[in-house]
């Protein structure tokens, strides 16, 4: 799988404990898992092209519930 984002593009990771992963005791709101990991990947591959990463993870929510908001 390709991913193309633009310079200047949101990625918004979304999901349970396994994308929270700490996100609010992590320094930049990553936490420690995947989310952290794909935006240091990109950063090495890509410098030239920045992006802002968010990570809405809850830990013991169902990301296969529709319409909750954080």
């Amino acid at each position: 799988m390709t991913v193309t984002l633009r310079p200047g593009s949101t990625v918004v990771f979304t999901g349970d404990s396994i994308t929270d992963c700490q996100r609010l005791q992590s320094e930049d709101g990553l936490g420690f898992g995947y989310p952290l990991r794909i935006a240091g990947e990109w950063g090495l591959r890509h410098p030239d092209r920045p992006v802002t990463w968010l990570n809405t993870g809850i830990g013991g929510n169902l990301a296969s519930l529709s319409g909750y908001s954080t």
